[in-house]
């Protein structure tokens, strides 16, 4: 549970700062070595094989929203990182506040020599392994 409690801790900015500074990068354009404090190995390989695919082209390759804000414009009220009897398995809650909608994300951990990881972040209908995993 410590690894997605990091995250949002690290990461809120992107959906609750009013006017966020934009010359910080969000998570998913993060380098290798930041995204492995999260992510497993895989998730990163993804992630980076997305990022170099949006450096050749002007158009979206895989990913076109934010995962962890389940939006393609990051905003949260009353976020809640929650653990389920399954240790490998979080349950991240929070309110979308354009429209009161309430957001449910599960994470998938995996354990690696250097702590628990995520290794797939899911919400209704979607898995982020997946939507990396195919072809753009």
């Amino acid at each position: 549970m410590a690894a997605v409690a990091k995250l949002y801790r690290d990461y809120a900015w992107e959906a609750v700062v009013e006017e966020p500074d934009f010359s910080d990068l969000g998570l998913f354009e993060q380098p290798a070595s930041v995204l492995a404090r999260y992510f497993d190995k895989h998730l990163v390989d993804l992630i980076l094989r997305d990022q170099r695919c949006r450096e050749k082209t002007p158009t979206i390759c895989r990913l076109d929203f934010q995962p962890i804000w389940n939006s393609q414009d990051p905003g949260a009220t009353e976020l809640k990182v929650l653990p389920t009897s399954d240790p490998t398995t979080i349950s991240v809650e929070f309110t979308y506040p354009s429209d009161n909608s309430h957001i449910k994300l599960t994470y998938h951990l995996s354990r690696t020599k250097s702590g628990w990881k995520i290794a797939d972040i899911r919400g209704a209908g979607w898995s982020l392994r997946s939507i990396l995993e195919s072809t753009p």
